[in-house]
């Protein structure tokens, strides 16, 4: 195995693709033991939030990251939250009727714009017409409005409509999480790439590249998920979030009293659970996922070379390396709590670990083993690219001995670890890979179709293994129409053609925590919700 590291600062960064969507409710997960009141909280105050690494843009209609979202989530509002059960909760909008092609949300009075601007229905309709224009599409709507829809709004009623032109099951929260950005930023996307404009609790005030995003609290808002205000006691007049080196560091930090909050997912979380000063809230998640470059030309266009590599890989020795032992076998498609359809998907649907199979299946597909240890096809070895994000030591060691295993059936490995920048502009950009580990995490079950099929990058799309799966597809669009009583059949279907294709291969579930220090919060899917957050004395 070579490995090999891009000429780069290496900075610590999510170990796992985030695309949760949403605010959430009071009501979301929290810390156990100790219940906080108001003479707990400090008044005004500081709080200070480390993440992995500077995401880039957070024009909320330029990415779906999750890093880019935990940042724009303190700046701009969604239509509805997403309550601690699943279900949609208030946020602009105060009330909506559903029907199989349409949600009309009911517009709560007064919310306004950082500059002043109200929101409405026109606003928010004329936002949904921006990121569906060819001219200034928005990942948004394949990952969240996947269906041709048109809007309409009445200012004097206060609501806004969306219709879909064929029937979607999830279009209240699906449109419902698209965050809204005020004309300013429409009007010029440029301001808002390290700037904000919207009408969520806070506006950014300071950005410095690779180092700190600052934000201000808005004095007067109102309109949160589940009725959220500023005026809470604890609420933070300033928040930091800051870009740290690695896990180490964070926890260091946390320990030492210099930030608020940060999310370890290795060792580290050994030191901070034995504090009684630090308080955990934990963030359920897929850790180890491997997925496939299925791009044409690229090896693992070749079903049975991907078969072959799937089972080449024993997930059971997988599990408590990817997870530095706190993690458990993934089962599921989605591990998001609540998981909307739960259930055992991957029980006879994967490749079973059988090393001598791959190798007889890799002879078969033309691979031959000569005198060397990685096998060859025409000339050409068969040694595949995989691509990770650092900062997690446990991730590095996931992917070594992924390399290892993989190498026992005749496959090589060139292992490279990138920043998080890197690893999306590689995803997204140059497609330079054949495989990359690293889990994809949504909500939905139908916001894993813009990754698993449909448009590539290159055209457009997120998906970027150039997944193909007809079977997979025909279910999902069957799903997406069904009722909610009857869609988890159906996606559970879906899920397992990806897997008996070997499309994608869930290794191991986990968390992925959020630490505090002198602060309390709450998390709503994969996100620390900005409202719930409250300084402590």
């Amino acid at each position: 195995m070579k490995r090999k590291y891009p000429a780069v600062a290496v900075l610590a960064a999510s170990t796992m693709i985030v695309t949760a969507c949403g605010g959430g409710s009071s009501s979301g997960s929290s810390a156990s033991g100790s219940a906080e009141s108001a003479a707990d909280y400090q008044t005004g105050g500081a709080f200070t939030m480390d993440l992995g690494s500077d995401p880039g843009s957070v024009n909320p209609y330029a990415s779906t990251g999750g890093l880019n979202r935990q940042i724009y989530a303190f700046t701009y509002d969604t239509l509805v939250g997403r309550g601690a059960d699943g279900k949609a909760v208030p946020q602009l909008a105060s009330k909506w009727d559903v029907s199989d092609k349409a949600v009309t949300y009911t517009i709560k009075p007064g919310a306004t714009c950082a500059d002043g601007t109200k929101v409405t229905p026109s606003l928010i309709a004329a936002d949904f017409n921006y990121i569906k224009d060819p001219a200034t599409l928005s990942p948004w709507v394949q990952f969240s409005v996947p269906v041709s829809y048109t809007v309409t709004a009445d200012d004097a009623a206060g609501t806004f409509t969306i219709t879909s032109a064929t029937p979607f099951g999830s279009l209240l929260q699906g449109a419902g999480a698209v965050p809204i950005v005020c004309p300013g930023g429409t009007e010029d996307p440029k301001s808002i790439e390290h700037a904000s404009n919207g009408s969520g609790p806070y506006t950014i005030t300071d950005y410095v590249a690779g180092d700190h995003y600052t934000l201000a609290v808005r004095p007067g808002y109102a309109w949160g998920p589940g009725g959220a205000k500023t005026s809470a006691p604890g609420t933070p007049k300033t928040v930091t979030i800051a870009f740290a080196a690695n896990e180490s560091t964070m926890a260091n930090q946390l320990l030492g009293g210099q930030i608020n909050a940060a999310q370890i997912t290795g060792p580290d979380r050994s030191r901070l659970e034995a504090n009684p000063n630090i308080k955990k809230f934990d963030v359920p998640v897929i850790v180890g996922e491997v997925n496939f470059n299925e791009a044409a030309g690229r090896v693992f266009s070749d079903q049975a070379v991907r078969v072959a590599a799937a089972s080449a890989l024993n997930r059971k020795d997988l599990i408590p390396v990817s997870t530095s032992g706190k993690g458990t076998e993934a089962t599921n498609l989605i591990a998001e709590a609540p998981v909307q359809c739960p259930g055992d998907e991957t029980t006879g649907s994967l490749p079973k670990f059988d090393v001598a199979k791959a190798s007889s299946a890799l002879e078969a597909a033309g691979w031959t083993k000569g005198s060397g240890d990685v096998r060859t096809k025409d000339g050409k070895p068969l040694t595949v690219k995989i691509i990770y994000q650092t900062g997690a030591p446990q991730t590095a060691s996931a992917v070594e001995l992924m390399g290892q295993q993989l190498a026992a059936a005749g496959i090589g490995t060139d292992l490279v670890g990138l920043t998080n920048a890197a690893f999306l502009q590689t995803l997204y950009q140059t497609a330079d890979f054949d495989i990359f580990y690293s889990a994809i995490n949504v909500d939905f079950p139908y916001m894993a179709t813009t990754f698993f099929g449909g448009p590539t990058p290159a055209q457009g799309g997120r998906n970027s293994g150039a997944v193909h799966n007809t079977q997979f597809e025909q279910l999902s669009a069957q799903a997406a129409a069904a009722p909610a009583d009857q869609a988890c059949k159906l996606w559970t279907a879906a899920h397992k053609a990806l897997f008996t294709a070997a499309d994608v291969v869930p290794v191991s579930n986990g968390d992925r925590p959020f630490y505090t220090n002198k602060a309390t919060l709450k998390t709503v899917g994969l996100f620390a919700v900005p409202t719930s957050i409250r300084l402590l004395k």
